[in-house]
């Protein structure tokens, strides 16, 4: 393995950074406007380029990447709030900003590949921190796929390649288990090389695309102090306690299988596995998160259910199908946002109750003439709303739900993890009520994976009650009839930040009558569906 193998840009004298030494990165950055997010990252890509092309010593090129570490690391966290989380496909201010955070975790672990190569080749003096030099290319190549997972599209495979061969160089420098710093973790700062890749690995393996944007930054800061568990063999375990993660380090994919592969590795889960098992009982006997070591900032149910998702994908192979899943075929028209999910649900226009029941002069000679109201006007509602109805296609579908795709070159509306939808698979009479669970981008198409929200949906119309309501309008709501052999209760869903414990508001069906939400049965990003009882 040489210098040629990570595809370095050549080094030259002529244009130089802004400063050539430790010192003079120092200094640089005392007099930089660095609150400015989005300026900061422009000014450091700026110098990291130069810097990645400029002739230096190595042992200094270190000393100024590790200055540069801590800015960076701002810069990006605060430039990604731009994209992480957003519905699918990114707006062009958002792709720009994911785009920006991608190329400057690029332009990191360039620098440090160099000094990586310069330790392949055999510099005394960069010899002794060829453990920090590869977890740092790692923690880089980290960093740029937890972007990618923020803003869910699929890793390009050169990543995975670069991963490997980095792990694969710590293996010829005899690097693998030497203790390791990491200044921007605070909390467990001690790693190595062999904890930042199963790490990486790990986190793929968690499914990310399905996790809210809190849970997978959960995932990550326990991955920060849980990766150390992991040991990496040149052999299959003896008599492990659950399947190891098997990586062939001459391949371009995250992991594969033990039957075939080049360079075979494999990760011993078996500890880590114990310790996850451990928790999630701790948990049910009811001790506290924070007790455990899992954060202040988590809570139950939600921290349990989130390990248990981590447990499935990482030691199981996935979550068991409690409905099967079969290909599917033919189209599916799709909407979103929910005036218009409940237009076309409903096949109604939403008014306010006690306002739709007096007609038009147009209306009333309609009738006369034609015995019936003519249709056009809500055909022109429909238009002058903006309401699209998309047509995707049906990758595959079970008795719960459907994995849907349409090309990212078709017009349409933007789809996020947790937002509710309505479908109308082909040949059905009317459109379900669904609910996208994940999102993401793969092969210039945007895929959904849609659950059916269980219970025949109604439209009704919803506002809150007590003096702060007296002028409060209704707005669109559905009730979701009980589904009792799923044991699932008559539910009410409500826009997002309504539910409250105990919390009166008022339904209109046919009639009005005020209602008393108990609890929460499911909450998205734009809805939640509680059960309520009568009052």
């Amino acid at each position: 393995m040489n210098h040629a193998d990570f595809d370095l840009p050549t080094l030259g004298a002529d244009p130089p950074p802004a400063f050539t030494s430790a010192r003079g990165c120092r200094d640089w950055l005392a007099v930089q406007p660095l609150a400015n997010p989005s300026h900061a990252q422009a000014m450091l890509l700026r110098q990291l380029n130069l810097l990645n092309r400029f002739v230096l010593a190595p042992a200094e090129r270190l000393k100024i990447l590790e200055l540069l570490r801590d800015p960076i690391a701002f810069a990006q966290a605060e430039s990604a709030r731009k994209f992480a989380g957003r519905p699918l496909p990114l707006a062009p201010p958002e792709q720009s900003g994911m785009d920006t955070n991608r190329t400057l975790w690029q332009a990191v672990r360039t620098g440090y590949l160099h000094c990586l190569a310069a330790c392949l080749e055999g510099h005394a003096e960069l010899r002794p921190h060829a453990a920090l030099i590869v977890q740092r290319v790692i923690s880089a190549v980290r960093a740029e796929l937890f972007d990618i997972y923020r803003a869910p599209t699929d890793p390009p495979a050169q990543l995975w390649r670069l991963l490997h061969r980095t792990y694969a160089a710590a293996e010829n420098l005899a690097a693998l288990s030497q203790p390791v710093n990491d200044s921007l973790q605070s909390t467990h700062p001690a790693t190595s090389v062999v904890a930042a890749y199963a790490h990486t690995l790990l986190l793929h393996r968690a499914s990310p695309y399905e996790l809210s944007g809190r849970q997978l930054a959960q995932a990550e800061r326990w991955l920060h102090r849980w990766s150390g568990k992991v040991a990496a063999l040149n052999a299959p375990p003896v008599e492990p306690r659950v399947p190891p993660l098997v990586v062939d380090l001459s391949a371009d994919a995250p992991e594969t299988s033990a039957e075939g592969g080049e360079q075979l590795r494999w990760l011993d889960l078996s500890e880590l596995s114990r310790s996850v098992k451990r928790r999630i009982a701790h948990l049910q006997k009811g001790e506290s998160p924070a007790s455990l070591g899992l954060g202040e900032d988590c809570v139950q149910p939600a921290c349990e259910n989130l390990l248990r998702h981590l447990y499935r994908n990482w030691f199981k192979g996935g979550a068991p199908r409690q409905h099967p899943r079969h290909a599917g075929s033919g189209a599916c028209q799709l909407v979103t946002g929910l005036d218009a999910i409940q237009y076309y649900l409903s096949g109604k226009i939403f008014r306010q109750p006690g306002q739709g029941d007096a007609m038009s002069k147009t209306q009333i000679e309609e009738i006369a003439t034609f015995g019936r109201v003519a249709t056009r006007h809500e055909d022109d509602y429909s238009k002058l709303q903006g309401f699209m109805v998309e047509s995707w296609r049906v990758l595959d579908e079970s008795a719960t739900g459907f994995r849907l795709t349409r090309p990212l070159s078709q017009a349409g509306g933007r789809i996020g993890g947790g937002q509710m939808v309505a479908v109308r698979p082909e040949g059905s009479r009317g459109y379900l009520l669904t609910v996208a669970r994940w999102s993401r981008i793969t092969a210039g198409e945007l895929q959904a994976g849609i659950q059916i929200m269980p219970g025949q949906p109604h439209s009704v119309a919803l506002r809150g009650t007590g003096l702060t309501a007296i002028n409060e309008k209704y707005r669109p709501g559905f009730r979701m009839a009980a589904v009792p052999a799923l044991d699932y209760p008559e539910s009410v869903v409500v826009p997002a930040g309504w539910f409250r414990p105990g919390r009166v508001i008022e339904m209109y069906e046919e009639f009005s009558r005020q209602i008393r939400l108990t609890r929460q049965l499911d909450r998205g990003s734009d809805y939640e569906r509680c059960a309520f009882e009568g009052i």
